[in-house]
This record gives structure tokens, sequence and C-alpha cells, in this order.
């Protein structure tokens, strides 16, 4: 065993604490909140697209860019099946199971990334 497996072993055959720590809890899902660029937006260095036609958040793949509003301007990406990251803003939002197959996103179909332009700190 390396010295990190005995480190991480319960001391004295004891349960961790970790384990127990969720058992018995629901999950409380918190609402999406309002896209704060579904109207207005930021201008970016890169260009993308987004298709035409939305597609429900369940048919999305994980890792996929999309957008929760038409105009495509506030992009996110899909970490699993209940969560995505913003990543103009660095906020993570949550789908609720009871939206999932309803909710409706557009997938970026095009991404051009070339035209951004190097910043200097």
């Amino acid at each position: 065993m390396t010295d990190q497996q005995i480190s991480d072993k319960p001391l004295n055959g004891q349960r961790s604490s970790i384990v127990n720590s969720r058992k018995g809890k629901k999950k409380e899902w918190k609402d999406l909140t309002i896209d704060p660029l579904s109207e207005g937006y930021d201008s970016h260095q890169a260009d993308y697209v987004v298709g035409k036609n939305p597609i429900t958040w369940a048919l999305l793949e994980v890792g996929q860019l999309f957008s929760r509003s038409k105009s495509g301007k506030n992009l996110h990406i899909k970490l699993n099946d209940g969560r995505a990251i913003c990543l103009d803003s660095r906020r993570p939002i949550e789908f609720r199971p009871t939206i999932r197959n309803s909710q409706q996103v557009w997938v970026v179909t095009n991404f051009n990334s070339t035209s951004a332009s190097k910043v200097d700190y």
C-alpha cells in the first residue's frame, strides 16, 4: 500500500464520515437563474453560430457547447445530466429532473476561436 492509501483509510474500522454525511438527505435543486445575457450581450473575440432550432437539454451530449437563448451570445458547456457551466460568467447552473426533457437550448454548431487576439498580462 502507498502512504496515500493508508492515510485515506478510516482509523480503527470506523466508517468514513464523508459517506454518512449525505445519507438520507435529498438533493435540493436550485431554480434556473434568468439568463443575464439573453437580450443584450457583451462583445466576444471569438465567433460562434448556434443552430436554427432548439433541442431539449436531455438530447445534449456531455461536453457540448450550447446557449440558453436564440441569440447564442451566452455560451455554456454541459458537464453532466443536471449541470452546466457558463463560459462567460463561470457560474454553474443546474437543470432539475422535471425540466430536463422540456428545457430548450441552442447547440453551438460552429466555433471560430482563431479570431481571438492574444492578451498580455
